[in-house]
């Protein structure tokens, strides 16, 4: 599908706009917001009232960054004292001041790190109460949601990608995207159909549910079977890919971009193109990466709209809050005309999606909208 649809202005295409909107996220509440340079009041906010927040591996750092700001700790980024100095990961260290079991507990009770899919089943549970992650609601999650009633509301507050990355002996440094798609349906099975080596490739894939693992079936391999390839298995965890590649010089595998350059410290292994776009945070900004993705806030949808959990969900889109997800390396995301409800996409696996003030809120491509009936480039 190239193109959402258009502005709609009388009362008849609002409704059936509204109509689509829910056939696109049937237990979404709400979907996107439009940013705005005022922020809600955030003043009363302390260790002890601050509220639980979860989420996956990758949005760590922001989660620290944004609770160190927002309690005025100062912080800083460390290397992993558990491993090699040369293949350290980087971590967020909040500096914390004041009381030690105030702090103790904001830590252990308020600070969670479920990863993507068990965030997300907190928050249906009733158990957390803002979580962000690295992708949306994935299927089963939206299965599992619908059989407790419960309904979310969620919206981007970021921008990543998905990056394909190979061991750094691999002399490949880009793919097309049928090439990839290729590798994954088992049709290319050797790395010399695609201009490398002479020797068997292994792909590998994430756990089902798992960020990377969602985004790679639902942007990547949409109507696609992917063939039954060996799981990335060492716990589960955003480093699976990272052992995986260390040891094994033909393989492929996938990753959020942010983690792979904030995180994983790793030197055994490198991103690769797709389509000929290399793999770097400007190609993410300007749009022509093919596989850019979101960072989303979610919250549930009968959240008390006074609460701290869910004013903190509203600052994450305001001026301030995206300065924070600046800091914190993520890309934020990009102002664009409010009266667009129209693109056409480069890439139609991944299309954009507006919400109903005509704000493009999900993999925004580079193309045009459609601006009283005339075509206008997105720049």
């Amino acid at each position: 599908m190239y193109i959402i649809g258009h502005l709609l202005m009388d009362s008849h295409k609002i409704i059936m706009k509204r109509l689509l909107i829910l056939l696109f996220f049937p237990i979404l509440a709400c979907y996107g917001q439009e940013n705005t340079n005022v922020s809600p009041d955030l003043s009363d906010i302390t260790i002890s009232n601050f509220p639980i927040i979860d989420g996956s591996d990758s949005t760590e750092p922001l989660r620290l960054i944004l609770m160190s700001k927002l309690l005025g700790f100062d912080y800083e980024w460390i290397s992993s004292p558990f491993v090699q100095p040369e293949e350290a990961p980087n971590w967020v260290m909040p500096k914390y001041t004041g009381n030690s079991e105030e702090i103790r507990k904001l830590e252990e009770s308020r600070l969670l790190n479920s990863n993507t899919h068990g965030s997300f089943l907190k928050l249906i549970d009733d158990k957390v109460e803002l979580i962000i992650t690295a992708r949306s609601i994935s299927r089963d999650e939206k299965v599992y949601a619908e059989e407790k009633s419960v309904t979310l509301i969620e919206k981007p507050i970021a921008r990543d990608a998905l990056a394909f990355m190979v061991n750094k002996k691999n002399p490949i440094d880009s793919l097309s995207i049928k090439q990839i798609q290729g590798i994954y349906t088992g049709d290319i099975i050797n790395w010399s159909e695609v201009g490398g080596w002479d020797c068997e490739m292994h792909p590998y894939v994430r756990n089902r549910n798992s960020g990377s693992q969602e985004k790679f079936e639902t942007m990547v391999m949409t109507g696609l079977a992917i063939k039954d390839f060996p799981i990335m298995y060492v716990g589960s965890t955003m480093t699976a890919p990272y052992h995986q590649l260390d040891r094994d010089s033909t393989g492929i595998a996938y990753t959020p971009f942010y983690y792979f350059t904030y995180i994983s410290g790793n030197i055994s292994s490198k991103v690769i193109g797709v389509d000929g776009v290399a793999m770097t945070k400007e190609n993410i900004e300007n749009d022509t990466y093919p596989y850019t993705s979101n960072v989303y806030a979610a919250v549930r949808s009968d959240i008390d709209k006074s609460s701290l959990a869910y004013r903190i969900f509203d600052f994450l889109t305001t001026e301030k809050g995206q300065s924070i997800v600046e800091e914190s390396g993520y890309i934020p995301l990009t102002t664009i005309p409010t009266d667009i409800y129209a693109i056409k996409s480069k890439y139609p696996q991944n299309n954009a999606i507006y919400d109903l003030s005509g704000r493009r809120v999900a993999n925004p491509r580079r193309g045009f909208y459609l601006q009283d009936g005339k075509k206008v480039a997105i720049k």
